[in-house]
């Protein structure tokens, strides 16, 4: 092979090789972490006094996953439960938010919660967990794996 077709050979892969990173990248979705982020990054103090507040707690929610029946599961403390006026349950997908799902946090009789995970994609996720009493408010995240 002569000079003149190596070099013709080197471009024509260098422009095959252009294109396919053209074509990759138009067609690969971006999120953002969160839509509202500067406004929630304004608001960033309220949401450590959030978090300071559910860690003064005596007894804190516990989570469990239940991977047989695919179940999440959130047990409150009865002190919790009783004192609770209204909350919210986000179950996040950092990869892409069309997976994000977001639940009140309506507590059984035995200060629990559940959801049925059967449904949701294979990989990592976090609970966001927001509630409030009649004084203060609380926040929480968990981080799991399905």
């Amino acid at each position: 092979m002569s000079w003149g077709n190596k070099i013709l050979v080197s471009f024509i892969l260098f422009v095959g090789i252009i294109f396919t990173m053209v074509y990759v990248s138009v067609n690969t979705e971006f999120n953002l972490v969160e839509e509202n982020y500067y406004e929630q990054e304004l608001a960033y103090e309220d949401q450590i006094q959030r978090i300071k507040n559910h860690d003064g707690l005596a007894e804190k929610p516990v989570f469990n996953l239940d991977r047989m029946n695919l179940k999440a599961e959130l047990n409150f403390p009865s002190e919790i439960a009783n004192a609770l006026k209204e909350g919210t349950v986000l179950f996040y997908r950092s990869s892409t938010a069309k997976f994000d799902k977001t639940f009140d946090l309506m507590l059984d009789e035995n200060g629990q919660f559940q959801v049925d995970i059967s449904q949701f994609p294979i990989g990592a996720w976090k609970i966001k967990l927001n509630w409030k009493d009649a004084d203060k408010e609380y926040y929480k995240e968990i981080d799991f794996v399905i």
